[in-house]
């Protein structure tokens, strides 16, 4: 008698035990979904917190990233007997000196623009009408007719459309000034926390090391501080240096074919291109609005945007490729998804972090064995 005949009888002269066989494929099953479904839960949970609590967070993460990045000049200073609190004050007052003198002398000329700003649409409306037509007539045309046609529906062709009640919307300055306050705020509230953490120095990590019961463990926490705060302050260094470099090209190429405020717009370039990608979409879409409004011949206008696109171009292409370490590498297509994530989370100061939030996960993932594969899709 052959073994397939032999387990058939079994199970027909002992029912129960097909009855186990299901039960078991269903306590596995449970257990699979038990085990996806807590580590969902916690990571669902910990970004509700992100989000509602952003407030609150953003600051904290704002002041972490910047303490990677000064704790070693601290610690340069504390080398020629400056104390390390004393130090740690004169990196915050001249952050904050640079922050508020950029704001007082940018705050003027930015104010401008955006006064003028509802009435430069008809400047730009003339211009585009060379090119495309004006979408405003057609959109007139089109309201008209299905006026028209509602009122030859409702059998009365001279009974008047009901009138609708509008809400006004806030002006587009009152919006900036509310942004700003908040903004001022976060960036005090950041400051202060910067001062503290730069102050205690390596407090955390030496606490950090105490509680950890192992040796081999100490030496991975310590290599792991070391390498996170290495990676962030290189990359952040570097890349400010570069984007320093542009802005001023953008200034002085601004300033060369006399578009006023060329300081600002050289700021405005810097800053944004801390954010890949979409930085320089959103500085390149500003340069077109000021080239229209600036210069009448279209080929003039034009040629704001394009000089922009050919200076981020070269740097994005030649100048940033051969300074960045290869080890800073980041996968294009998660670096957009980081940008976008936080960007989404905590707005355009979450979209500046994005990178550097980044740079601090892979430098982590590619030194602890169970998260190498993590790491591996974060690089290039």
């Amino acid at each position: 008698m052959s073994d397939k005949h032999v387990e058939d009888g079994a199970l027909e002269s002992k029912p129960e035990l097909a009855e186990k066989i299901p039960l078991t494929d269903n306590v596995i099953g449970n257990n699979i979904a038990g085990t996806w479904a807590l580590p969902a839960l916690l990571l669902l949970a910990i970004l509700t917190v992100l989000y509602l609590a952003r407030d609150l967070i953003l600051p904290i993460v704002a002041a972490l990233i910047l303490s990677l990045v000064f704790l070693p000049l601290v610690r340069g200073m504390k080398k020629i007997f400056i104390p390390v609190p004393l130090g740690a004050g004169l990196v915050v007052l001249a952050l904050m000196a640079g922050f508020v003198g950029a704001a007082y002398n940018l705050s003027e000329p930015a104010g401008k623009w955006l006064e003028k700003a509802p009435k430069s649409l008809k400047t730009i409306d003339k211009k585009l009408r060379k090119i495309a037509g004006s979408m405003q007539e057609v959109a007139s045309a089109t309201e008209k007719v299905q006026d028209l046609t509602e009122k030859l529906a409702s059998g009365d062709p001279k009974k008047e459309k009901p009138r609708e009640v509008v809400m006004q919307e806030p002006t587009l300055t009152g919006t900036v000034l509310y942004s700003a306050r908040d903004f001022v705020l976060a960036a005090l509230s950041t400051m202060v926390l910067l001062y503290f953490l730069l102050a205690s120095g390596d407090l955390f990590l030496r606490k950090t090391i105490a509680v950890t019961p192992r040796f081999s463990d100490k030496k991975r926490a310590v290599d792991i501080a070391q390498q996170v705060e290495m990676a962030v302050s290189r990359y952040l260094f570097t890349v400010a240096f570069i984007n320093i470099g542009l802005g001023a090209s953008v200034a002085l190429a601004m300033y060369l074919m006399g578009v006023p405020n060329p300081v600002l717009w050289g700021v405005m370039v810097g800053t944004l291109n801390f954010i890949p990608y979409i930085g320089d979409i959103v500085s390149f879409s500003v340069l077109t609005v000021v080239g229209l409004l600036t210069f009448d011949p279209l080929w003039q206008s034009l040629m704001v945007p394009g000089v922009f696109y050919l200076l981020t171009a070269l740097e994005g292409y030649l100048i940033t490729p051969l300074i960045v370490s290869r080890r800073l590498s980041l996968n294009p297509v998660v670096i957009i998804l980081s940008v976008l994530f936080w960007g989404w989370m905590w707005g355009v100061p979450g979209a500046l972090l994005a990178v550097p939030i980044l740079v601090a996960l892979k430098t982590v993932c590619d030194r602890v064995e169970s998260l190498q594969v993590f790491g591996e899709y974060l690089g290039e």
